[in-house]
């Protein structure tokens, strides 16, 4: 992580406007208020674990975790729901870290498995890259279907 200071923490309350302009980075148009609303939520539900990196005193990545139970078999899984790192700290090591972070938490909850999934998109191939020298194997097609209000 070259000589910047980075920390791997809990997000708090205080994060929420980083983590609304990490949302955005990441392609989902998001508000501060509208990130509060969510984070509060997401709070309040202990599946959910939310991981800052913060380098030299700026929230500069984030990861969302949710811990699930399997259907299909015996257990529990973690997945990713958001991995972000700021363009301006990419290349430092910030995103191993925070996917460490996860596998920790995954280990201490005894769980083997953690689950991602990534845009097809173009400007997702690094990421999809990244994913697979980090050890994840890409496993399955996912399918979204937008209901009308």
């Amino acid at each position: 992580m070259s000589d910047n200071i980075t920390i791997i923490r809990q997000a708090t309350a205080k994060d929420v406007p980083a983590l609304a302009t990490l949302m955005n980075e990441l392609g989902y148009p998001t508000t501060v208020a509208e990130m509060q609303q969510r984070f509060e939520l997401l709070q309040s539900n202990a599946d959910y674990l939310t991981w800052v990196a913060v380098c030299n005193n700026q929230v500069a990545g984030m990861i969302g975790l949710v811990r699930n139970i399997y259907y299909e078999k015996n257990g529990l899984y973690i997945r990713v729901g958001a991995l972000v790192v700021d363009t301006a700290f990419r290349k430092m090591g910030l995103g191993k870290a925070l996917l460490q972070k996860a596998t920790d938490w995954a280990i201490e909850c005894g769980i083997t498995q953690i689950y991602l999934t990534s845009g097809n998109r173009e400007e997702r191939i690094d990421a999809h890259a990244f994913y697979k020298h980090l050890g994840f194997e890409p496993r399955s097609t996912g399918f979204v279907k937008t209901l009308q209000p």
